[in-house]
């Protein structure tokens, strides 16, 4: 994973103000002639070598691997956001995840740049619906199975190689999915983008194609009459159907989510009390 020289000053400076020292005393503790190395690699101007990196390390009795990329946790979580995203299993888990969990329709992943999405959210632009959306949608996500990896590579003495990170994490996402299928939350959730995604109740419009097509000759001695008519009369029969199973659906999952909810204020109200 690339490394932020920037941050790796800032965690080393950090690390220093804490210990109540000077630039010059550091460099001197750790065998440098002179602060102006110190500098450098806190101003993210350079990185220090293997070495002294490993010197800053053991003066302040943390690993190399703190210096470099954080705690094990940002670690973790900047491997997925980063390598993570650009690897198809993974990414396609994650949103997977995210449309078994959510509770907002307008986040499905289908639905993201959605007409309905970018105007409920007041965006257009695709950067913006990015900050708007997807990348809090993908940190959420991400945030949730990140203390589950770190938990699993607690006792290393090493950060874990990305790829083992990240097939870390496709294998939590795997896990979680197949149990949340199982839940009221998985499965309404399924059912809806299923209605959505197959457009089983939009709204009858007049379509001048459709018309053609439903009326036209099927074959050498068959022709359709009115096909348009009937077809439409069927479909409205069909759509009030969908209509009603959809609401009925979602007062179902409106109960939930307010039993849900009183639920865990009244495990609050018990912690407090």
């Amino acid at each position: 994973m690339q490394i932020d020289k920037q941050q790796v000053g800032n965690r080393i400076h950090q690390l220093r103000i804490a210990a109540g020292l000077s630039m010059a005393k550091l460099a001197s503790a750790i065998g440098l002639a002179g602060k102006s190395t110190i500098n450098d690699w806190e101003k993210g101007r350079t990185l220090a070598n293997a070495d002294r990196l490993a010197k800053v390390a053991a003066y302040f009795d943390v690993s190399t691997n703190y210096l470099l990329y954080g705690s094990l946790t940002e670690y973790v979580t900047a491997v997925f956001q980063n390598g993570g995203l650009n690897h198809s299993e993974f990414n396609v888990l994650l949103w997977e995840y995210v449309d078994l969990t959510t509770t907002n329709p307008n986040i499905l992943s289908s639905d993201l740049f959605s007409s309905a999405s970018q105007t409920e959210q007041g965006v257009s632009d695709p950067t913006k619906i990015a900050a708007a959306l997807i990348t809090p949608t993908i940190n959420n996500a991400i945030r949730q199975i990140v203390p589950e990896i770190v938990q699993h590579y607690q006792q290393t003495t090493t950060y874990p190689e990305p790829q083992a990170v990240i097939q870390a994490g496709c294998y939590v996402f795997r896990h979680r999915i197949q149990i949340i299928r199982r839940t009221f939350t998985g499965k309404y959730n399924r059912i809806v983008r299923l209605l959505d995604n197959v457009d089983l109740y939009e709204k009858l419009q007049p379509d001048d194609d459709l018309k053609a097509y439903l009326n036209q000759t099927t074959g050498p001695k068959t022709q359709v009459q009115n096909g348009y008519s009937l077809d439409e009369k069927y479909q409205r029969q069909m759509n009030k159907v969908i209509t009603e199973f959809h609401q009925a659906l979602n007062r179902i999952n409106d109960a939930y989510q307010a039993e849900l909810m009183a639920c865990g204020q009244g495990q609050a109200h018990s912690a407090a009390d």
